[in-house]
């Protein structure tokens, strides 16, 4: 059967606008199909990533465009106003909502702007980037838009071009509240509070997410709002391939995501390196065949690439330099058009490299050490600029003055994990390259570590640190820390180094006697939705125990060996061992409360050294 397929290379603007070369056409429809997973990109993640992304292109771009992927849309019955969303539904959420945190801040910008001559450039520009947002986000025409500024017609009047149907979306209505919202405060007073929860915990993601985009806007002048919003519009694009059959769009998606690998940053240098070797060129070959071996095998210590490396090294010679900018250049870039002396210089170049792989295969470094660096891993990818930079620079430090630096190092990024705070603010990357900066002038150890602990206690509040940790959902690298902490309140060491580990949920979240479990832990359904991935009910578990056991019940779990592959006597992880002795058969909301207020109490005992 012949292919029927549409696909074309699209800016943001002429993927939502209503105009008739538009994907979407003048009625057309974002639709989220009942299949589809929830929204769940993370302001502190995948929006922070997206953030920067874009400020970065801005900064370096050279009269190019910048490419945020693809986009799989079926449009049944080639009816121009239904768009289904087969891939791309949490990039195109995440656009639409930070379209509309645009929107807001040109209003507002267009109401402070001066009204004279000097001034008129920039509000035309304002006025047009306000004319493309809104024929993005509604179906409307230029009498609309007219009406709209002048105040005589609300955006509620409007249909918005998203339209979520996803039955595992718990706040479907979320965005329309946000995109037919006037003003910032309007619609936070109008958004879901989540009940028993604080702080930004009470939200949604949409709003979260919406939130954090308002936030970075304001820290943006009248003048670069316009840049942003312009580049966003106009320089961003994606490839929008467009089916007209279910079957046919799904097979499209399976492809795209299961083959293809872009050209590396590595083999664009290597290259480089290569002809500016001038010994034997023979040995760059086996020293570089030999770098990109070691790499490989240091996939199961956290490092994903050659490339990874070079971004590591890039941070080394920014600590050198002495460079201070938070907007960072690529990997590619920075050696061959800012630094290219240093490729100049193959023998130092593969030398760096060398040594730091190196430093990544240390096994020689005390259990303390190793320990600090295994639960960082788990955490936020950033963390290993400054790891590494430290540790490059500091190589004949003791053990101890080095553990002191990575401890301090996982106060801060345990932080991270836990609050809504991305890397990108001041709060953490301005203060991090600041600190590169430190470790390239060859401060103290004491001296960063104090610097640290002592950023920590003015910028972060310990009692609203212990509340997220409790109203939260917390990731892995709190589970990790935990029971590294709950080891040593209880005397036991603690090893990661044994292959595959699972995070384990004492109260199952899934499995065929889920209700069941549910029913005897006395919890309805959206009291299960809350606790069930609380730290409390998390826990480290041996692969080989967890999924044999993972959906008994916890008088079960508890009570089998680990010989036997169902419980968790004898593991090797503390809290599964303690929890052989706990005097209650069952596992409930209580026990979860209380386990996650210890949890609480100890992880920000840890951070509030």
């Amino acid at each position: 059967m012949a292919k029927n397929i549409d696909a074309k290379l699209n800016n943001i603007q002429g993927v939502f606008s209503n105009s008739g070369d538009s994907v979407l056409g003048k009625n057309g429809v974002f639709r989220i199909p009942e299949y589809q997973r929830a929204y769940n990109w993370l302001s502190n993640n995948q929006c922070d990533k997206l953030w920067q992304d874009i400020e970065a292109f801005i900064e370096n771009k050279r009269n190019e465009a910048y490419f945020f992927g693809s986009i799989i849309i079926n449009n049944l019955n080639n009816n121009n106003d239904e768009h289904i969303v087969i891939d791309g539904q949490q990039r195109l959420t995440t656009f639409m909502v930070l379209l509309k945190a645009l929107l807001i801040k040109i209003d507002l910008a267009l109401e402070e702007i001066s009204q004279d001559e000097e001034s008129e450039k920039l509000k035309a520009g304002l006025e047009e980037r306000r004319k493309q947002i809104l024929k993005c986000l509604y179906s409307i025409d230029e009498d609309d838009i007219f009406d709209i500024v002048k105040g005589r017609k609300k955006l509620s009047c409007f249909r918005i071009k998203y339209d979520n149907k996803s039955i595992n979306e718990e706040y479907p209505k979320e965005i329309e509240t946000i995109l037919l919202g006037e003003t910032f405060s309007e619609i936070e007073c109008s958004v879901i509070k989540i009940p028993h929860k604080q702080f930004d915990n009470k939200y949604s993601r949409f709003f979260k997410n919406f939130k954090f985009f308002i936030e970075k806007l304001n820290s943006l002048d009248i003048t670069k709002i316009n840049t942003f919003a312009r580049t966003l519009l106009e320089e961003c694009q994606v490839i929008t391939i467009i089916s007209y059959q279910t079957e046919e769009a799904i097979e499209i998606f399976n492809s795209l995501n299961s083959t293809g690998l872009p050209l590396a940053d590595a083999d664009i240098l290597s290259a480089k390196l290569y002809s500016n070797y001038d010994e034997n060129k023979e040995q760059f070959n086996a020293r570089w065949e030999k770098i990109i071996r070691d790499t490989t095998e240091l996939k199961n210590k956290g490092i994903s690439s050659i490339d990874d490396i070079l971004n590591q090294y890039m941070y080394i010679l920014r600590a050198k330099y002495n460079e201070k900018d938070t907007t960072l250049p690529g990997v590619r870039r920075y050696f061959t058009d800012i630094h290219g002396e240093v490729l100049r210089d193959p023998e130092g170049f593969i030398s760096d490299i060398e040594k730091i792989i190196e430093i990544w295969q240390d096994t020689g470094s005390t259990t303390e050490l190793i320990d600090f660096k295994q639960i960082l891993l788990k955490h936020n990818n950033n963390f290993k600029f400054y790891y590494i930079s430290y540790l490059y620079f500091k190589a004949n430090k003791s053990d101890e003055e080095k553990k002191n630096f990575v401890e301090a190092l996982l106060r801060l990024f345990a932080i991270l994990s836990i609050t809504e705070v991305g890397y990108s603010s001041a709060k953490f990357k301005s203060f991090l390259i600041g600190l590169n900066m430190d470790i390239g002038k060859n401060a103290a150890t004491n001296e960063l570590a104090e610097k640290i602990n002592e950023h920590i206690q003015k910028e972060f509040r310990r009692d609203e640190i212990r509340q997220q940790l409790i109203d939260s959902n917390v990731d892995k690298s709190i589970v990790y820390l935990n029971e590294y902490l709950f080891g040593k309140e209880e005397g036991f060491d603690v090893s990661f180094d044994i292959g595959d580990i699972q995070i384990e949920h004492i109260m199952p979240a899934s499995g065929k006697n889920i209700a069941v479990i549910r029913e005897d832990a006395g919890m309805d359904n959206y009291e299960f939705r809350q606790y069930v991935n609380k730290i409390g009910n998390k826990i480290l578990l041996e692969q080989s125990i967890n999924g044999s056991i993972s959906n008994d019940w916890f008088r079960t779990k508890k009570q089998k060996t680990v010989e036997e592959k169902r419980g968790y006597k004898n593991s090797r992880f503390p809290i599964a061992k303690s929890l052989t002795d706990y005097d209650k058969d069952g596992w409930g909301k209580d026990d979860i409360r209380k386990a996650t207020e210890k949890a609480a109490e100890r992880i920000v005992n840890f951070i509030f050294k």
